[in-house]
């Protein structure tokens, strides 16, 4: 058998999608859709970056022997560099994800657990489609997706820990986690309790990593200034 990889599929149509990846000897499309769903969030990141173009450069303009000129060049540069690095990173969030998982589900197999997380793929570019806009409207005041709650979660608690972990609940991390309960519920041998509490934990345990380096990166910005 083979499992067709088809993203709008996977995404509204989980538990039927993903019932013949479980016996499935081989799959297609998953290479090209792979691919060029990573070229697309390296897009997508060049274009909030241009978004936020004039801001960057009146940042590094206003530091020491950096010109207008010297400023534009180094701003390009940036920003060519942050679409190949988000091109690379989706990949690699793909395989580090599945390695996890691979530890707790080893009858799926990581082959069939990156073809499960490929899915993400799609999901974070809606994401980022949704916020794109209001990097134009907004610039670098445009802090939080608006698929999220960080804004709330700005107003309830002043820029805490709390903050960076609350603005991570986004339809990003909501989307991705009922597609992931799905498909595993379908390929995998162990029970739906395993299934959700091994997920929620992993969750919780990123948000708290991210949340951590966020909140520290921002102390670190702080006392520079």
């Amino acid at each position: 058998m083979i499992h067709s990889v088809k993203f709008l599929h996977g995404l509204f149509n989980t538990k039927a999608h993903f019932s013949t990846l479980k016996e499935s000897e081989a799959t297609k499309g998953l290479a090209w859709r792979l691919t060029v769903g990573a070229l697309i969030i390296g897009l997508i990141t060049v274009l909030s970056q241009f978004a936020v173009r004039d801001d960057m450069m009146q940042v590094y303009q206003s530091m020491p022997g950096m010109g207008e000129e010297e400023a534009s060049i180094f701003v390009s540069i940036m920003m060519a560099l942050g679409g190949v690095f988000a091109v690379g990173a989706s990949i690699v969030a793909i395989l580090a994800i599945a390695l996890v998982f691979w530890i707790f589900f080893r009858e799926v197999g990581f082959k069939r657990l990156f073809i499960i997380f490929s899915y993400f793929i799609p999901i974070y570019i809606i994401v980022m489609l949704v916020d794109l806009p209001y990097y134009f409207l907004f610039g670098m005041e445009h802090l939080y997706s608006v698929t999220g709650l960080g804004y709330v979660a700005a107003l309830l608690f002043e820029d805490s820990f709390f903050t960076h972990f609350f603005a991570q609940i986004s339809l990003l991390v909501v989307w991705c986690f009922i597609v992931q309960l799905f498909a595993l519920r379908v390929v995998s041998t162990k029970s739906t309790r395993y299934i959700v509490i091994t997920s929620t934990v992993f969750y919780l345990l990123l948000m708290v990593i991210l949340a951590a380096v966020m909140y520290m990166s921002m102390l670190q910005a702080q006392g520079v200034q």
